[in-house]
């Protein structure tokens, strides 16, 4: 079985990790919105769905880092109470 700091610190591995590919995805699709927002078509239905997917994934990207941001400042909390000496 594995000691608790190795299951803290493989966990905020995982968390640095999703972190890292959201704000990626972040910084593509933010980057490359116009092609989003100015989508090539003379149907303003695609025009809208390209937009509306746009906007849909830079929020997703968003939700994404800050609720591994918040996932991350609880396993610090979690982990600086273990090291004090467990729950009070």
């Amino acid at each position: 079985m594995k000691k608790t700091s190795d299951q803290v610190e493989e966990v905020r591995i995982i968390l640095d990790t999703i972190l890292g590919l959201s704000q990626t995805i972040n910084d593509l699709v933010g980057e490359n919105i116009s092609m989003f927002v100015e989508y090539p078509s003379t149907n303003e239905d695609e025009k809208w769905r390209a937009e509306r997917l746009g906007s849909e994934l830079l929020a997703l990207a968003t939700a994404t880092i800050n609720t591994t941001e918040k996932a991350q400042n609880q396993v610090e909390l979690v982990a600086n109470e273990l090291l004090k000496g467990g729950e009070k």
